[in-house]
């Protein structure tokens, strides 16, 4: 009998500790807002510090890139390939950081190819030291649709069910899984309407991808983030988010060509043009059925 209550006792304990964890976790990470920006900002400023020769410093309150070196000492080898390629401070040290990250140039892809297995190392130890590795065996589709594409952004835009359908094509030659996860949160800047459409939207991609056992997910903001970066692929409908996870991640990487102010950028080498739908060809994206026919096209 003692030891039956020792061990309901642990039990108990045991229990208790990871509730406790797990509240502390979710309570720790619950303002910490638009984190795809955030992350921008901050791997913006050292890319410039690199191409100033200068070591790289950054303070924030804010609970997630506090995870992240608050100083990198300038690396030479770092800064030697970007001047390789011609990549000169004066370019962007204009740029707007926010939207850095978006390949609206050739360069600007060199750039992150370049800087991949550099962020990659600082992610995955920020990651690794603050207990948030994860493991994922399975490929994430990152559906953007809040706030986008119903305010008809310039840099934000739906993608027809062939652009998925290729992605899954390159990935299966790549990665072994058993189910893909459609990661996909509306409640950014969006209304109730806005977020119902959302959920059909996402359930419709979830139905043209019936050949895969597909599952809709949407969680804690941090925990998606690393679910991306670990993930064996991620395709992107394009958002700050998805790339900074998914990009510099570890996995394949499947992301639209690049449009703005409804022209798709043909200078950009990219193996997935053509397959944006334009807002101005859509009057509402609350009419989903006149959407879905532009997304079986």
């Amino acid at each position: 009998m003692k030891n039956v209550f020792i061990a309901i006792l642990l039990l108990f304990l045991l229990t208790f500790k990871h509730r406790k964890e797990k509240e502390g976790y979710e309570n720790r990470f619950e303002n910490v807002g638009n984190i795809g920006n955030l992350i921008c900002d901050y791997y913006y400023n050292y890319v410039m510090c690199i191409l100033q020769k200068k070591d790289f410093e950054w303070f924030s309150d804010n609970e997630f890139i506090k995870l992240f070196p608050k100083k990198i000492i300038f690396n030479e080898d770092i800064y030697n390939k970007l001047k390789e390629k011609k990549i000169e401070y004066e370019t962007y040290k204009d740029h707007h950081s926010l939207s850095f990250w978006n390949n609206k140039t050739n360069e600007q892809k060199i750039i992150h190819e370049i800087m991949q297995p550099y962020m990659y190392n600082i992610f995955n130890t920020a990651f690794v030291n603050s207990n948030l590795k994860t493991k994922v065996d399975y490929p994430i589709i990152h559906f953007r649709c809040a706030d986008t594409p119903f305010m008809k952004h310039q840099d934000y835009y739906f993608q027809n069910y062939n652009y998925f359908k290729k992605g899954m094509e390159e990935i299966k030659q790549k990665v072994k899984f058993d189910k893909i996860v459609i990661l996909s949160c509306s409640t950014h800047q969006s209304t109730v309407g806005i977020q119902k459409a959302c959920a059909t939207y996402s359930h419709l991609l979830k139905e043209a991808l019936n050949e895969y056992k597909v599952e809709i997910q949407c969680g804690n903001i941090v925990e998606d983030f690393v679910k991306m970066f670990y993930a064996p692929a991620v395709i992107s409908t394009i958002s700050s988010f998805s790339y900074m996870s998914g990009f510099f991640g570890g996995g394949v990487f499947i992301i639209p060509s690049s449009i703005t102010n409804n022209r798709e950028i043909d200078e950009l080498d990219s193996h997935y043009k053509g397959f944006n739908i334009l807002h101005d060809s859509v009057s509402d994206y609350h009419n989903i059925d006149e959407v879905y026919k532009l997304l079986i096209t």
